[in-house]
């Protein structure tokens, strides 16, 4: 089909220059003129259309670009640090953690589609956020008039099922969220300009379109790069091929790459019970009744995994470095956020 259009073309290029030749060597009215040239603008328009057709396909997509956070006071990146008992209800724990970063509306407003973005690794409800946060956090989008998606893809398992076992599924649904297997949709391939060692990665429509993207991680430990909350989430929004070539590349850079094309406008993190002293499955359940929010993805992570250093600690559990873990250093490098707790207002309130 190209070579067909390279002859059209061919053709339609030697139209133009006969009926240039045409305007030269003869002298027309102004109606005549104006009639040529409303000629040749047909021909330009007919061969920009063949050009859409038959153009090659595939090529990456223009990136989405890095968003700030509108979540801030004098300059400095909110966290907030909710917490409460085992009697505490916990969508009450999740409303008061967004609302005191100033609230679902800064980001969601009607006619916006919301993507929840869940960290739902298996089938295990303990690799995965409580499905009460992410109904919450669904039923607020809705109130500020968003359409709520929850989306994922799991890094092991059929997502769909992971999904459905965890209950997640039907917490969703039971809101009026829409819930999505992302693997269920054609891939596409987008540019990372901002990576170092990610030039191109693939993902999915709903995650690339979206006007907003929420991360919902549990707080939990991970083998490969000591935890794994909202940056590491966005793992979940590539296929598992893309999973897997990232870990074989560089993973903690990979991780911080990926960001600057997913960069979450919210997070909020379920640690309500944590994973101590191995992760991402296996290690020990300990209840903090505890959620935290922040439109920075990387002061959140910074600020997690000292909350969650500290309890191990405290338990005797052999613990890892927070200032040494590399994808969060990564990521502020790169401008996905701050990982120095001067630039963080951090905000703490207690529910009895």
């Amino acid at each position: 089909m190209g070579y067909q259009f390279s002859i059209h073309h061919a053709h339609m290029s030697s139209g133009m220059i006969k009926q240039g030749r045409k305007l030269e060597n003869k002298r027309i009215s102004r109606r005549g003129f104006l009639k040529v040239l409303g000629g040749l603008a047909v021909t330009a328009g007919a061969a920009a259309v063949f050009w859409e057709m038959w153009r090659p396909k595939g090529g990456p997509s223009p990136t989405r670009t890095l968003k700030p956070n509108v979540y801030t006071q004098n300059g400095k990146s909110l966290v907030s640090i909710v917490k409460g008992n085992s009697d505490t209800d916990i969508e009450t724990l999740v409303r008061r953690a967004v609302d005191a970063i100033g609230g679902i509306g800064k980001i969601v407003s009607t006619g916006k589609t919301v993507v929840i973005k869940p960290a739902v690794l298996t089938s295990d409800p303990n690799c995965a956020p409580d499905p009460v946060v992410v109904a919450a956090i669904a039923k607020m989008a809705k109130e500020a008039g968003g359409t709520v998606i929850v989306a994922e893809t799991s890094g092991n398992g059929d997502t769909a099922y992971n999904l459905s076992k965890v209950g997640i599924t039907l917490a969703a649904q039971d809101v009026g969220a829409e819930v999505r297997a992302l693997p269920s949709e054609e891939e596409i391939l987008i540019e990372v300009p901002l990576g170092t060692k990610l030039t191109t990665v693939k993902t999915y429509p709903t995650v690339y379109n979206c006007d907003v993207l929420v991360s919902v991680p549990r707080l939990k430990r991970h083998g490969s790069t000591a935890v794994t909350m909202s940056l590491k989430n966005m793992m979940g929004t590539v296929p598992q091929s893309e999973m897997n070539r990232l870990h074989n590349v560089d993973l903690s850079q990979c991780i911080a790459d990926l960001n600057t094309v997913m960069k979450p406008d919210l997070t909020v993190v379920d640690a309500t019970y944590a994973m101590a002293g191995q992760g991402p499955t296996g290690g020990e359940m300990v209840e903090m009744d505890t959620v935290m929010a922040s439109g920075d993805p990387v002061a959140i992570d910074m600020v997690a995994a000292e909350r969650l250093h500290k309890l191990e600690q405290q338990l005797g559990i052999a613990s890892f470095d927070p200032a040494e873990v590399r994808h969060i250093n990564s990521a502020a490098a790169l401008g996905v956020g701050t990982n120095n707790i001067d630039d963080m207002t951090i905000i703490e309130e207690s529910i009895s």
